[in-house]
Parts: structure tokens; sequence; C-alpha cells
């Protein structure tokens, strides 16, 4: 197997961790615009089937002619914006595609495309979006009707470290300004049959996982009206996407906010015009990158209830997931890019077989997918805990 890894920073390097493990995957290019970039995550691999090269994602022409090399799928950890360009000349190359950060909002668009073309496209495979769309199609299928959904996911750093201590709480395991602002925006979400739209540390409750995580403090970041969507599913009445952190986090960035730390307009700082949002975002860059010793942690929980067999029912499925440091990797790292190294692996066998830009819930929803997803999770020590349930109580 041939593979094109394109974008290499943390999520890519999870992908070249785990696609070189492969036995059956015998070459791997790695492709960023940043090439030294790309050759340190490249070299900390150390894997002799790993190349390195640069490209620009967003020349066309050039991204074909490098698809078309002989490479059997297309794994991508992408910034957002550069995606939705490398997956229309992905279709063009006639490649398979998996990705960790695709927007759904346009990448749908290309649909008819890739199925004319007789190309698999499964955007955003990781964690929140990805692991939790597949969990939520899992229950869908299962209920005769689906009422409501809710997912509960979170990252940060891991109790007992110097990285927890920090006055956030929080360091960067994935794309930072994506994290800033998911706690400045406002969400509109269903619940209890409504569009109900509020800020998003406005409202925050209690979750506990299993330890070492235990408590934490889960606020609304958005809905899961693509899974309603995309399964065609009738008469859901709640769909909820939730960001778990730990406890006080709500307090202290609604503090930040009332400094005025993430305005978008400039003031003059000793004669230069600077935006203090950009400040921030800098000094996390430079202050909140984990240190040598200091792990991160990954909780995950998902809810989907209604009725089967006109009795209630509800699945829940949680799982927990720490840094590997025996094998040099994130907990983001792992749940993120190594769900998009499953998808990709399955499409470059055949595995996968529908043509078209597919929504990751069906790999939950068509069991062909789910069980060969699910087992090579936990062969990488990803083990999910499913409890069922006759009521919500």
């Amino acid at each position: 197997m041939k593979v094109l890894v394109l974008g290499v920073g943390k999520m890519g390097y999870g992908l070249l961790k785990d696609l070189s493990a492969q036995s059956h995957v015998d070459e791997i290019v790695a492709a960023d615009m940043n090439l030294a970039q790309a050759k340190v995550f490249a070299e900390r691999v150390g894997s002799e089937k790993i190349s390195v090269l640069k490209l620009d994602a967003t020349n066309k022409n050039e991204t074909v002619k490098l698809m078309k090399q002989g490479f059997d799928v297309v794994a991508a950890a992408l910034p957002r914006p550069f995606c939705d360009a490398a997956i229309d000349a992905a279709i063009d190359a006639g490649v398979g595609w998996a990705d960790v950060a695709a927007g759904f909002s346009s990448v749908f668009s290309m649909h008819e495309k890739a199925k004319d073309a007789g190309v698999s496209v499964v955007p955003h495979i990781g964690l929140d979006v990805g692991i939790d769309r597949v969990l939520c199609g899992v229950g869908a299928r299962r209920l005769d009707q689906t009422e409501g959904m809710i997912v509960w996911c979170g990252g940060f750093p891991q109790k007992g470290t110097a990285g927890y201590d920090n006055p956030l709480r929080y360091k960067i395991s994935w794309y930072w300004p994506y994290a800033v602002n998911s706690n400045l925006r406002s969400s509109t979400v269903l619940v209890d049959g409504k569009m109900v739209t509020s800020d998003n540390l406005s409202e925050t409750e209690e979750v506990e996982f299993q330890e070492p995580i235990g408590k934490t403090e889960a606020f609304t970041t958005g809905g899961l009206n693509d899974v309603i969507e995309h399964l065609g599913l009738k008469g859901v009445k709640t769909a909820v996407g939730k960001t778990c952190r730990w406890p006080g986090h709500a307090e202290f960035w609604n503090k930040l906010r009332d400094m005025h730390l993430f305005d978008e307009d400039e003031i003059n700082v000793r004669g230069q015009m600077v935006k203090p949002y950009d400040v921030f975002i800098a000094l996390g860059h430079k202050h909140l990158q984990y240190n040598p010793g200091e792990g991160d942690a990954i909780c995950q929980k998902v809810l989907v209830w209604g009725e089967k067999d006109n009795e209630p029912k509800a699945y829940i499925w949680e799982f927990i997931d720490l840094h590997d440091f025996e094998n040099d990797i994130s907990a983001m790292a792992r749940t993120t890019a190594f769900p998009c190294s499953i998808v990709a692996q399955m499409i470059a066998k055949g595995e996968f077989d529908k043509p078209g830009v597919i929504h990751p819930a069906w790999l939950g929803y068509d069991e062909r997918f789910t069980d060969k997803f699910f087992s090579e999770l936990a062969a990488r020590n990803i083990k999910i805990t499913e409890y069922e349930r006759n009521s919500l109580a």
C-alpha cells in the first residue's frame, strides 16, 4: 500500500506513526508546505517507509499530479481551509480520501462528483468530529426511533503534571485558534424539539468520567444536526455536542473575555497597532505547548436514546485515553489521527466501498463497516465501553 499524507503537524505526525506501523503499508509520502516541520515530524517517527516533500495543497495542478503517482489513498491532516481544494484534487486524481478536519458546510457539495468518479471520501473522521459521529450512527441503527443524542468530549493536560497547574489548565494538543474560538462563539442546537442559541460558556454542567479524569465541566459547542441530515432521521428532538474541560474553565475564560483579551479591534501599543486576540494566540503558542513529561488526556461520552420494540432504550459509550509516553504520541493524536488512518486503509483495501463524500456516521449506521472500525481502534488500545439502559434515569 502506498499512502500520501497531506499536512504534517501534530495530527499528521499521528497519521505517520500509525501508517508506518502497518506491515501492509510499504510507502508513505509526507507532504506539507512547511518542509522543515514535516522533516522534523518524519524523523521523529523514524521509519524508512517515509519520504518528505514540499507541496502547496492549494495548487490544484501540482496536487493532482502528485496524487496520480500510484497512491492507493490520501490521509490528510490539513487545516480546514485547505481541505476542500485538496479533496477536489483527489477526486480528479481518482484517489480515495480520509481526513481529520474538513468542514461539513461545504465538502458535501462534491458528493456527486466523487460518486461519479467512483471515489470514496470520508471527511472529518477524527475524534470529535469522528468517533462520536460513528457511535451516533450505531445508536440510530439499533433504535426503531431515535429521539435524542448528546456527545461530551474533551482534551486537556493530565492531572498531576505541570501542564495541569498552568492558569488555564489547558495546553495545545491541536489547532490552537480553533480551541480558543470554541470558547468565544455561540451555538445553535436542537433541544426538546426547538432550535436554541446560547453563548458557549453561558451554561455548564458537571460530567464525570472514570479515573484518572473524574469530574469535568461541559458546555455546549455545537449541534449534531449533520448526523440527522445525513442519516435521514425523523423525529429527533435533541442533538447537542458539548466540550469538556477541567472544572472552572468557563469562569476563567469569561474573565479573560471581560478583560477584552479576545478583541479583534486594534489598539495602540507603543506606537504599534495590534489586535489583543492575535497577542493572546501568540502567547498561547509560546507558553502552552506540552513540555517533556507533560501528558494529555482525552475523554468522550456518547448518549443516544429513543425506542426499540415500543420500549424506551438508551445506549451510552464512554472512553478515555492518555498520552502514550512509550510510543511518543499524545492522546489527542491517537484518538484523532488513528481513526482517520484506519478509514484510509479501509478505503485503500476496498473494505469501505461507498463512493461519494460519505458522512462519518455511516460507518456506524452501515453494519458492514462498524465491526472493522471498532476492532481496529481496540487493536490500538482505544477501547470503548458500552452501556445499555431501558431509560435515561
